[in-house]
């Protein structure tokens, strides 16, 4: 009786860790880190599509995310890993529209999510230099610093470009952002901060 209650147990287990692994691998499929190389397709946008018979539409979702705190914030300096800027797969759609239209679009989402990731680095770069305020005061504050920029530049950048409507500015604020981007290479989630050199007196 016992033996045959072990072994039910030991199944149930098994299903339940089965079960989470399939949830969790289900998630991350839905989910897209930002990449140099890794450019967004109309593959991408699972979401339904509100379609209305008007002008074309896409709507991606995209976020910047943090992970700090406990012993890995006292410990580890270099935080860049614990910062994603992210694509969500089923939350964001594309509408039918034609190929000149599409392409526009499909230019202009990958400019917003090319911006999230310069919000990922300059939330890295925060992170990074201002370590004491991190530790005394927690991640919010810089968060919010950094997040009322990239609120800025994305109403600068939906009005330029008309909601990505406007192909030239689209290409020119991408142009920009790539850029700062670049300047902040150090910040990428892979890379390792070269440390501030004290000014000798």
């Amino acid at each position: 009786m016992n033996f045959n209650y072990y072994n039910t147990m030991k199944k149930h287990l098994f299903l339940i860790i089965l079960l989470f692994l399939s949830v969790h691998f289900s998630s991350a499929q839905n989910i897209i880190e930002w990449t140099e190389d890794y450019k967004l397709t109309l593959d991408h946008f699972q979401g339904k599509a509100p379609n209305t018979g008007q002008m074309q539409s896409a709507t991606g979702s995209f976020s910047v995310k943090y992970e700090v705190g406990g012993i890995n914030l006292i410990t580890t300096r270099n935080l860049n890993k614990n910062v994603s800027a992210t694509f969500q797969k089923d939350a964001s759609y594309f509408d039918k529209g034609d190929e000149k239209s599409t392409l526009r679009l499909l230019k202009h989402q990958q400019l917003i999510f090319n911006l999230y990731e310069l919000q990922a680095r300059n939330l890295r770069k925060k992170f990074f230099e201002e370590r004491t305020h991190l530790l005394t005061k927690g991640p919010s504050e810089l968060h919010q610093a950094v997040l009322a920029e990239h609120n800025r530049l994305l109403s600068e950048i939906e009005s330029d470009t008309f909601h990505g409507s406007i192909t030239e500015e689209i290409e020119k604020w991408n142009t920009y952002v790539l850029q700062e981007i670049k300047t902040l290479n150090e910040f990428c989630k892979e890379c390792k901060p070269s440390k501030k050199k004290k000014n000798k007196k």
